[in-house]
């Protein structure tokens, strides 16, 4: 007989399990998102709240839709709202990225460069991100640029941090190994470093990128001279739009889960899983 026709007891009351547990789990999330854009529609339409302070959700999804178009204020005003801060978030993560991953190994890898930025990483880490912000807006300006710095800082301590945390928790035998077979420090660092690293550099990217996008939106409150969605909340708060205003609130939860939890979120497990991390030293 073929394996292909053998039942396996309870296999389909187990898959049938599954598929239940995870429809119920889903109908939760979204209930608990649902239900209360419900409630705060019907209270709005029966007049139960102020609807200039608390619009409508219908309200506020037509003037998204609107704004994300050809009438929109400026046209195409949502699409390039998100196309900026985007922009901004992903050149500050770059340079994170790089700048934290020098300095992480240089820290794990060599004394001096722990006896250098050790103690300054430890002094500057506690100081918020936008405290920074007014001295960037004197040196730089309203510019570009100073939300990019301001995205850097965000992320880069979180960057270093796992990445000497992940030179730390290397087990010491690859390096014997590698020497012993003739391996040059350029060649360890290439095929046992790197591989070694990069699952707590996603890790790092991870975390950074969740405060990155916090201090993004802030700082484009402050320092962004056109377009970006902090800019278009603050923006539409001195006209007092409510639907523009919980609107750009309403894109910035929804983009800020997708980049944190499903694309880097995804990338992290898919590093785990192909590379693992080795806790053994």
């Amino acid at each position: 007989m073929s394996m292909d026709a053998v039942d396996i007891p309870g296999s389909g009351q187990l898959l049938g399990r599954r598929i239940l547990a995870g429809a119920n789990a889903l109908a939760w999330r979204f209930g608990a998102i649902v239900i209360p854009l419900v409630l705060w529609e019907v209270a709005s339409r029966l007049g139960w709240i102020n609807t200039f302070l608390f619009p409508p959700p219908s309200h506020i999804f037509a003037t998204l839709w609107t704004q994300s178009g050809p009438q929109g204020n400026p046209p195409w005003a949502i699409p390039m709202h998100v196309a900026r801060s985007l922009m901004r978030l992903l050149s500050g993560l770059a340079l994170a990225v790089i700048v934290g991953t020098a300095l992480g190994v240089a820290i794990g890898m060599t004394r001096w460069a722990r006896a250098i930025f050790a103690p300054l990483i430890s002094a500057l880490m506690p100081v918020p991100t936008l405290a920074w912000t007014p001295v960037l807006l004197l040196v730089i300006g309203i510019d570009d640029r100073t939300t990019i710095l301001v995205v850097f800082l965000a992320a880069v301590f979180e960057v270093i941090y796992t990445i000497v945390a992940g030179i730390e928790m290397m087990n010491v035998k690859l390096f014997w190994v590698a020497q012993s077979m003739g391996a040059t420090r350029l060649q360890i660092f290439i095929r046992v470093i790197i591989p070694g690293i990069f699952p707590y550099l996603i890790t790092g990217m991870r975390l950074g990128t969740g405060y990155a996008w916090r201090a993004l939106i802030a700082v484009e409150m402050l320092a962004a001279s056109s377009f970006g969605l902090g800019f278009m909340i603050y923006d539409a708060s001195e006209y007092m739009s409510m639907d523009v205003i919980y609107g750009g609130v309403l894109l910035i939860a929804v983009l800020g889960y997708l980049i944190e939890n499903i694309l880097i979120g995804r990338l992290e497990a898919a590093t785990i899983e192909k590379w693992g991390v080795q806790s053994e030293r």
